[in-house]
């Protein structure tokens, strides 16, 4: 059991009862802290594996280091909470809110993670490996180096998320916005991402390979040296965003809207791709020449 200051006996023997249910010891009873007001305590590595806190209330309590593994904490209350190393993992975070939280390094693996709120949060370096998000907000989040890889993602927000180094492998991301997210070498390959909203993002090295960004909303997105090989871009929106440097082998462009897009110097680029797509007087093509593109004119080819 974890360190526990500033708590009440009470609290010391229903956890004390909690950790022998867990070891099936005799006498053992599941803890059940519904609409428990335990903010502000010092609960260092306590192990809350499969305990009720369904509108407990942790704001600004230690945390760091805790179980809470399938434990339920529908409406709980963590905003504030230092839950570093924390373990969510298989958890019900169902209307959970965790604004301002301190998450780094804590795992959400296969957790439901169901309208939570996760503003101005810190994720760095966590885990939310095959967990199920349904209308959650992360965003101005800071996702730097967190893993989403293969979890469904639905109607979520990263707006304003720092996404540096975030990993959305084999994610299945629906409907989301990521609308004005920023960050270097964030990895959506092989994610299926359509109908999602990309416009105003900063994502500079970002790598898309094989990944399903069809009917995607890039406008005004800032994407220079992105990989987006094998990628489906078809019906997507790129109006007015710059891809410079960017790669596209194999990329589906069919009904993709370039018009006054950037691409100087994007490469591997075929004139089949490229007339598929529509372009403007305004797009600026990878030889640096303005738009429309047309066939036999070598546009597609950055100058060396």
């Amino acid at each position: 059991m974890g360190i526990l200051q500033n708590c009440d006996t009470r609290l010391e023997e229903r956890l004390e009862l909690h950790r022998r249910w867990i070891e099936h010891a005799p006498g053992g009873v599941r803890a059940d802290l519904t609409g428990f007001a335990l903010s502000d305590l010092k609960l260092e590595r306590a192990d809350l594996r499969g305990a009720i806190l369904r509108e407990a209330s942790f704001l600004d309590s230690n945390l760091c280091g805790a179980d809470l593994s399938g434990a339920d904490l529908t409406d709980a209350d963590l905003r504030n909470a230092n839950l570093l190393g924390a373990d969510f993992s298989a958890a019900d975070l169902t209307n959970t809110n965790f604004q301002f939280a301190w998450l780094s390094e804590a795992n959400l693996s296969e957790a439901r993670i169901s309208h939570a709120h996760f503003e101005k949060a810190n994720l760095r370096d966590s885990r939310v490996f095959e967990a199920q998000l349904k209308s959650a907000s992360f965003s101005g989040a800071n996702l730097t180096g967190a893993c989403f890889n293969h979890s469904s993602i639905y109607d979520c927000s990263f707006t304003g998320a720092d996404c540096t180094g975030t990993r959305f492998l084999h994610a299945r991301v629906q409907t989301c916005r990521f609308n004005q997210a920023h960050g270097e070498g964030a990895d959506f390959s092989s994610a299926s991402a359509q109908d999602t909203d990309f416009s105003g993002v900063q994502f500079e090295s970002a790598k898309f390979h094989r990944a399903d960004l069809s009917r995607g909303s890039f406008i005004r997105a800032s994407l220079a040296g992105c990989n987006f090989t094998a990628s489906n871009l078809s019906c997507s929106d790129f109006s007015l965003a710059s891809v410079a440097n960017s790669r596209f082998s194999g990329a589906d462009l069919n009904a993709a809207n370039l018009t006054s897009a950037v691409l100087q110097g994007a490469r591997e680029l075929s004139p089949q791709q490229l007339g598929l797509a529509r372009t403007s007087n305004g797009t600026t093509l990878p030889n640096g020449t303005k738009g429309p593109f047309m066939k036999g004119t070598g546009a597609e080819r950055p100058k060396r």
